[in-house]
């Protein structure tokens, strides 16, 4: 073999070193893009504070909240502390953020904790590639990371899917270093993280078919130890996952058994959730995504502009299935992306981008593919007509070109990026968040109970924990469990319990207008009547339950 001569080898480090420059380069073309679209946004002047409409962030805040106090994953209303429907490890990732911020602060926790896993992710992605020598492919795979609309999107989320994708990328990095390194030790950890994202979401346990990267480890003659590293592979993968099944165990007799079972019972009892008849639906809604038509609402609109992805970023990754080269990793994670994607095709909710947010994630490694091509041949000065129309839809991809911005808007002309650095909601603040607060102000130094039409879950993780609140009746979120109810009756017997106990009761509202029309719906009470606190500053109106004043009248000696 003729060694390299001392020119060539000084070449070959001047390329290695322009390749990691322009890789270090791009890196920082994406942190830039990610602290405009991600890092800058100022949630207090947007409705995002009240952690709605979805349960999920509001039930992961409480979850968090719970064990800070308690060291136990819970959710509050009234005097009750219930099960939710959600795991609890992206509550247990929020617990730093929690430590860190302070008074009215603490409803960032999780907008921050999905920032912060967002930018580590980044960070990974590029020295992942950094250290398989291909600083290049690293920036580009970066930046189009990065500048995906569901990526940055749910990066200011209050929601867990960027956790959970943290999660599954990295057990898709670990496992790839393990067959190609033919290392034992990394195909375990990347069962670690397969396990340690189930109890992120449920839905990570669809990838599991990576972990038959196992398969391609060589036995060396030694079938009983090829057998025994089988037997503890899924023990690895159980033993990360267990925390949830133990607490689902505990909780519902049942480590099969989840929070859907105990809130929403009819859709588990008539096995509703995953059926194939959802799949034309939800395929449709994806291909209409696709070919830039309207597609339906989805939590894409609440914190960005309802885009997951564009075109030219689908075209990229198709033309990049023409440059991976097959053997036993490539099987293993094409099953693992299909049995997700296809779970995510069946599942009630499927309609919903974020479902498929770790598979668009990681489709970057395969879009990356045919623009490093581009790149190499450009400096070759090869096919550069080819060159230059990958360079092109890597453009379109980044810039978000074209692509629709809004729901059920006809213009196809947006771009994402741009939309992106100029983000926002509403001019509106939070009016659920605006009445907590002015609540908290005036009346938490002393104990009592709050009936109120805002999430109680949200307000109990809020207020002090001298003070508890429940719903005005059965007019709430958690009225379709057959295990627990809440309705009037309850309200009644809570309003009594603080009365007896010779606690404030209070109702909340947002504004003086909902005082006119859900008033009535107030528990009555005899002998006592509800009073509006004139010297309550802000938008929000607080009523009292007090004595009636002719039955002070009547009490009192002429």
């Amino acid at each position: 073999m003729n060694r390299p001569t001392l020119n060539q080898t000084m070449s070959l480090t001047k390329f290695a070193k322009e390749q990691f420059l322009l890789g270090a380069l791009l890196l920082l073309c994406a942190l830039a893009f990610y602290y405009v679209a991600v890092l800058r946004i100022d949630y207090s002047n947007t409705v995002l504070l009240d952690l709605a409409p979805h349960p999920d962030a509001t039930e992961y805040f409480a979850q968090t909240q719970a064990l800070r106090r308690e060291g136990w994953p819970s959710i509050q209303i009234g005097y009750d502390k219930l099960p939710s429907r959600y795991p609890f490890g992206y509550a247990m990732l929020m617990l730093p953020w929690l430590e860190i911020l302070r008074g009215a602060d603490t409803v960032l926790a999780p907008f921050r904790t999905s920032q912060t896993l967002g930018l580590l992710l980044l960070l990974t992605v590029f020295v992942f590639y950094a250290y398989l020598a291909k600083p290049l492919m690293g920036g580009f795979a970066v930046l189009l990371l990065a500048t995906l609309p569901g990526f940055f999107t749910f990066c200011r989320s209050s929601l867990s899917e960027v956790s959970a994708s943290l999660l599954i990328v990295l057990a898709f990095m670990f496992a790839y270093l393990g067959v190609k390194r033919e290392r034992h030790w990394k195909i375990y950890l990347s069962a670690v993280l397969l396990g340690l994202s189930f109890n992120v979401r449920l839905q990570s346990m669809f990838f599991v078919p990576l972990l038959l990267g196992m398969a391609a480890l060589p036995t060396r003659g030694r079938p009983l130890r090829w057998l025994l590293h089988w037997v503890a592979l899924p023990v690895v993968f159980v033993l990360a996952a267990s925390p949830v099944l133990v607490l689902n165990a505990i909780q519902f007799h049942s480590p099969f058994k989840t929070g859907y079972d105990f809130w929403a019972p009819y859709f588990s009892d008539k096995h509703l959730l995953f059926l194939p008849g959802y799949i034309p639906g939800n395929a449709v809604n994806l291909w209409r995504q696709f070919i830039l038509q309207p597609h339906a609402y989805d939590a894409a609109n609440i914190f960005g502009t309802g885009t997951s992805f564009v075109p030219a970023f689908a075209i990229l990754s198709c033309a990049g299935l023409l440059f991976i080269r097959f053997y036993w990793f490539v099987a293993c994670a094409f099953f693992a992306g299909l049995s997700s994607f296809v779970a995510a095709l069946c599942y009630l909710f499927g309609r919903d981008g974020r479902f498929y947010l770790p598979i668009l994630i990681l489709l970057v490694a395969v879009a990356v593919l045919p623009v490093t091509w581009a790149a190499n041949n450009l400096f070759a000065g090869k096919r550069i007509l080819a060159a230059v129309t990958v360079f092109i839809l890597f453009a379109g991809a980044c810039l978000g070109y074209p692509s629709r911005s809004g729901y059920n808007t006809h213009g196809i002309n947006r771009m994402q990026a741009w939309d992106a650095l100029h983000f926002s909601t509403s001019s509106a603040q939070s009016l659920e968040f605006l009445a907590e607060r002015q609540f908290t102000r005036r009346l938490s130094a002393e104990p009592g109970i709050v009936l109120s039409d805002i999430d109680p879950v949200y307000l109990n993780a809020l207020l002090p924990r001298s003070v508890v609140a429940a719903p005005i009746d059965g007019q709430h979120h958690y009225k379709w469990s057959y295990t627990w109810r809440y309705d009037r009756p309850q309200a009644m017997a809570l309003v009594e319990h603080g009365l007896q106990q010779s606690v404030s009761v209070y109702a909340l509202f947002t504004s003086r207008d909902e005082v006119a029309t859900k008033q009535s719906r107030l528990p009555t009470v005899p002998g006592y009547e509800w009073r509006t606190l004139d010297n309550v500053a802000g938008s929000a109106a607080i009523l009292q339950l007090a004595p009636a004043e002719s039955d002070q009248k009547a009490a009192t000696p002429e």
